[in-house]
């Protein structure tokens, strides 16, 4: 088994100074303690990052304060990550590498080649997403992805050995995401993936380009999680265009309950009933056992969070942003063809979730999004966590 290890001294800097968020360090082989050159040192989600020189030191400073996956990778060692959180303090660290294992007896699940050119569009469309920017995405490393889609579960699951490589060009973009998960179960509809992105800005010459992905950048940016996440923290959601509301699941007033409904058709069905009271049965079953209730009275950041900006509510909430309207193409997913503004649930699964400075949030597993956050909220419109609007 692998471990990663990581030594870490933390110097706090004089509060008598102006303070500066940095973080120096030095990767080493964890077998033969020689320095790691020219490994790729960056903060998970951002345009942050260095490669260490040849004697294995790096560094960073002036980067926002927040709390960050700081992330090392280099061909043949297990990627190290360390979550560190900066308020104008200062991290000094030894990391120390684990060179990847070779098993040769390792049983691999095979992928499914005959079927991959469409597995692939399925992953692409759920990973990338089907926004109006996806259609300026590209996989630049398609055939990098294994993919594998079982019949019986009805769950199709990617993996890569090296970082997919996406080229946005709608938001100005280049990432390379170092995927962990990507579970797709057709079954219950449920999507999961996760894994690393390093952002780098795109370049060009042509001031109009520039123009338009600052534009698009601040139009995926609003009424997004992060912008969200950040809204909340400053306890400014409505002046940011947020209306938060609790959101229950109830019993649907409309439907007997099930072991009712079931007794009745069943007897229904022993006499060989046949017409109006089966049908009416019937359909009552069709309909939901839950359906949704909103809470009237709007929420403000100081009623979700607590001092320490913690999420003490646990359940879920109705997030609505007024100041922008859905995509057209999102009208099909949920089968209507008005456009109406950005409506999400958030399901928060712990009583506690700590909120950032620059929008990290964690635990990140305890958080789950239905509605336009999750046909939104994919790699063609992620923004890095160093981005903050212009002031206008």
């Amino acid at each position: 088994m692998n471990y990663l290890l990581g030594f870490i001294i933390i110097f706090c800097s004089n509060p008598g100074l102006t303070q500066v968020n940095k973080l120096n360090g030095v990767i080493t082989d964890a077998d033969t303690k020689e320095p790691v050159a020219f490994a790729n040192v960056f903060f998970a989600n951002t345009r942050i990052g260095v490669s260490s020189d040849a004697d294995g030191k790096f560094s960073l400073s002036g980067f926002p304060s927040g709390k960050y996956d700081l992330t090392v990778t280099f061909v043949g060692y297990t990627t190290y990550q360390q979550s560190l959180e900066f308020n104008g303090n200062e991290f000094r660290l030894t990391i120390e590498l684990v060179q990847n294992e070779i098993k040769l007896n390792e049983i691999v699940v095979n992928e499914d080649t005959t079927g991959w050119a469409e597995n692939f569009e399925i992953f692409k469309n759920k990973f990338l997403g089907e926004t109006r920017n996806s259609r300026q995405c590209k996989i630049l490393n398609p055939k990098k992805i294994h993919l594998y889609f079982d019949l019986k579960s009805n769950l199709l699951v990617a993996h890569a050995r090296e970082p997919i490589q996406i080229e946005n060009q709608a938001l100005g973009f280049k990432i390379d995401y170092y995927l962990y998960i990507f579970e797709m179960d057709f079954r219950s509809g449920k999507l999961i993936f996760f894994g690393v992105p390093a952002f780098q800005n795109l370049t060009t010459e042509r001031k109009s380009v520039l123009n338009r992905w600052e534009k698009e950048r601040l139009r995926a940016y609003n009424g997004s999680i992060t912008h969200f996440i950040r809204a909340l923290r400053s306890d400014s959601l409505r002046q940011q265009g947020f209306e938060v509301r609790k959101f229950y699941k109830v019993p649907n007033p409309e439907r007997p309950l099930r072991e009712v409904l079931n007794a009745k058709i069943n007897e229904l069905r022993a006499r060989n009933a046949r017409g109006d009271s089966l049908d009416h049965y019937l359909r009552l079953r069709s309909k939901p056992e839950l359906i949704d209730s909103v809470g009237k009275a709007l929420l403000s950041g100081s009623e979700i969070l607590n001092s320490e900006h913690e999420v003490v509510y646990k359940g879920m909430l109705k997030v609505d942003f007024k100041k922008e309207k859905e995509e057209i193409e999102y009208l099909r997913t949920v089968w209507r063809t008005a456009v109406k503004w950005q409506s999400s649930i958030m399901i928060l699964m712990a009583p506690t979730l700590k909120l950032y400075e620059n929008g990290y949030y964690e635990d990140i597993r305890d958080v789950y999004v239905e509605n336009y956050w999750a046909w939104s909220e994919k790699m063609a419109d992620m923004l890095p966590y160093d981005y903050k609007p212009e002031p206008k």
